[in-house]
């Protein structure tokens, strides 16, 4: 009995012993979430993600507007157009005119009611000679966009739906004047949206 009470000593204070002894050994792993000056380093040397100006969406039929502006303020080839894909639009515009002098003359008769924000559609497709007016994603926006037109004694607009390829223009890096230039294009096209973001392929 005496001897095992001995025997249970000297476990208990060698257990102690190499309790105390291990932190000061340095036999220890490091905690896994320390980070070797190496990986910091190498961290910090890693480029910080490019950032782009994104400006949109817009609809293929105001693309030439579009390039308009852009090179009004001698953005053209600073700014990258990007395709988004097909999807359906409202357009509120004037239906398709006898001819083109028909057009221009409907054309003289909205500046005269105020109205500033149009484009008549010249291509070979069965909208040519057509007002367009403006483009929206929901229904809600055209019709409050056509009550507008109304009030201003506009009679002959409707809206009608489109399948239509969406587009953006995307500015990489842009400096603090270009930025100032995006920000007047947007004002220049309301209900447009300029955004910050990570630029695509980094």
């Amino acid at each position: 009995m005496r001897t095992l009470f001995f025997l249970l000593l000297f476990v208990n204070l060698a257990f102690a012993t190499y309790v105390q002894l291990e932190p000061a050994g340095g036999s220890a792993a490091p905690p896994a979430w320390e980070l070797q000056p190496e990986k910091i380093k190498l961290l910090q040397a890693l480029p910080a993600p490019a950032t782009c100006l994104e400006w949109g969406t817009f609809v293929e039929a105001d693309l030439e507007r579009l390039e308009a502006a852009i090179a009004s303020h001698e953005l053209d080839g600073k700014v990258t157009r990007q395709e988004l894909g097909t999807a359906p639009v409202y357009w509120v515009h004037i239906p398709p005119l006898r001819s083109k002098r028909h057009a221009e003359r409907k054309m003289g008769e909205l500046r005269r009611l105020g109205v500033t924000h149009f484009t008549r559609v010249d291509d070979t497709s069965k909208w040519n000679n057509a007002i367009s007016m403006d483009f929206f994603e929901n229904i809600g926006d055209a019709q409050t966009f056509l009550a507008a037109l109304r009030k201003k004694g506009v009679r002959s607009a409707i809206i009608g739906a489109r399948n239509l390829k969406q587009v953006k223009y995307v500015a990489r890096s842009p400096e603090e004047n270009m930025s100032a230039k995006m920000m007047q294009l947007k004002e220049e096209f309301p209900g447009s949206e300029l955004k910050t973001a990570k630029c695509a392929n980094a």
